[in-house]
């Protein structure tokens, strides 16, 4: 298993790379915003797209499959 690390500052910056992801967790634990990069190819093949949506499914369920039909939704009408 791969390591977390825990950044505690006071200060909400972050060093994001290409490619990187964001699940935004609020307060109450509801999941308030995930920010990603466009969707393509690359980054529906990659690990840390497999991962965000385990993470998804661990704060609520269903919230994958949900997460995959509406980008699946979001090509059907780009190539319409």
């Amino acid at each position: 298993m791969s390591r977390v690390k825990i950044d505690i500052d006071d200060e909400l910056d972050f060093d994001l790379e290409d490619g990187d992801m964001i699940i935004h967790i609020k307060h109450n634990g509801d999941i308030g915003k995930v920010c990603m990069p466009d969707m393509n190819a690359k980054v529906k093949e990659s690990v840390g797209y497999h991962k965000m949506l385990q993470v998804l499914e661990i704060l609520k369920p269903g919230t994958k499959n949900e997460f995959i039909r509406y980008h699946d939704e979001k090509v059907k009408k780009r190539l319409h």
